[in-house]
């Protein structure tokens, strides 16, 4: 097929799947390709021998090979792109985000600035920027490429990333400060409610985080995430009532071992010992090498009293994991405790012995007749 042809089959391909807009003087810039990534590759490296110096063929191609995870082919094509058309920043761009997923933040950071300068002034970039800078221990380059981002794009998205760029810089206060900018834009915005949520949990702010969560619940009802949150919540306050009714709702539709298991701890602690030794012998079914879960059964094995299987559990566990301290240490106190109540077991069936074989009292008129 001829140069020309392949150049109508192209566009006659993108048209159908995308449509073509015109953007440049190139008959290919800025056209998506979205069809099958094998014929996609196959006929642009085609097309790339027929015409090596056509830049957009060599960036379609990185693109292509970006989107199958090929970062090292993305970065050969992206290149040859540059080089031949260095003043188009949509390139360096691109060039900036193979970098990233290569873990070369130096490369990647040159690529990006070199884009904005040339106008590129998107939020992915300053996103990326940003999170290399943070990458490089350069916090204040990173905050100066955040404001730049909400100097020009004040969406609820340029602060809530603003906002977790501060909070990776440490600055609590400004993070809040952006997450709560950001919601107030959009209400309906998960990723700074989230933030904002998990913020007020750290800090013990109960009344803030439970709105908070509330909201998200709000928002996405069937979010086990979500529904978690406000489960872990509501057992720190001490409501493990409402607590337990969230955690069984999880474990109804999540198939979660950390699900089961938090739920036994909850009942533990409500003294319901024979739900929590039951919930946590299922966690530990779907996970045997989470032991934490067999810790749970041994402990409400030892509050029902029965002292030789709560032993047998902590054997096993320290058995599978001889560093397992916890478990060492409540094993050798349930051993004391046993061999504890059995002396007292010994020292009560003495004295009742001896009380039973106390000799009859002498009378005196027996005396008397002596």
């Amino acid at each position: 097929m001829s140069l020309k042809n392949k150049l109508f089959v192209f566009c006659i391909s993108a048209m159908l799947f995308t449509g073509c807009v015109e953007h440049s003087k190139d008959a290919l810039l800025a056209t998506e390709i979205n069809v099958k990534a094998g014929e996609a590759l196959e006929y642009l490296t085609d097309l790339a021998d027929d015409e090596p110096d056509n830049p957009e063929v060599f960036y379609q191609l990185s693109k292509v090979y970006f989107d199958q995870a090929n970062y090292d082919h993305a970065l050969q094509n992206i290149k040859k792109a540059v080089d031949l058309k260095g003043d188009y920043s949509e390139y360096h761009f691109m060039e900036g985000r193979v970098h990233q997923k290569l873990n070369q933040p130096d490369a990647a950071i040159k690529a990006l600035l070199i884009a904005e300068s040339m106008g590129n002034v998107n939020h992915d970039l300053y996103k990326i920027i940003a999170e290399e800078y943070l990458r490089l221990g350069m916090n204040d380059k990173a905050r100066e490429a955040i404001n730049r981002l909400t100097g020009i794009n004040q969406s609820a998205e340029s602060y809530a990333l603003k906002g977790q760029v501060m909070l990776s810089l440490g600055d609590t206060i400004q993070a809040i400060d952006n997450f709560e900018k950001s919601i107030a834009l959009d209400k309906s915005y998960i990723k700074p409610l989230i933030a904002l949520t998990d913020i007020n949990i750290a800090r013990n702010n109960e009344d803030k985080a439970f709105a908070l969560v509330n909201q998200l619940i709000d928002l996405e009802p069937e979010n086990m995430d979500f529904l978690e949150k406000k489960g872990n919540l509501l057992q720190r306050s001490g409501q493990l009532d409402s607590a337990v009714q969230v955690f069984k709702h999880i474990t109804s539709v999540r198939d979660n071992y950390m699900d089961l298991y938090k739920l036994s701890n909850i009942y533990y602690l409500m003294d319901e010992y024979d739900s929590s030794r039951m919930m946590a012998e299922r966690a530990f079914e779907k996970n045997e090498e989470f032991l934490e879960a067999q810790l749970v059964v041994a402990r409400s094995l030892d509050k029902l009293r029965k002292y030789q299987e709560a032993i047998d559990v902590y054997e096993m566990i320290v058995e599978s994991d001889s560093t397992f301290n916890l478990a060492i240490t409540e094993l050798d106190n349930l051993k004391r405790k046993v061999a504890y109540l059995w002396r007292l077991e010994q020292q009560r069936r003495a004295m009742d012995s001896a009380i039973k074989n106390v000799p009859p009292p002498v009378r005196k008129k027996e005396l008397e007749d002596n």
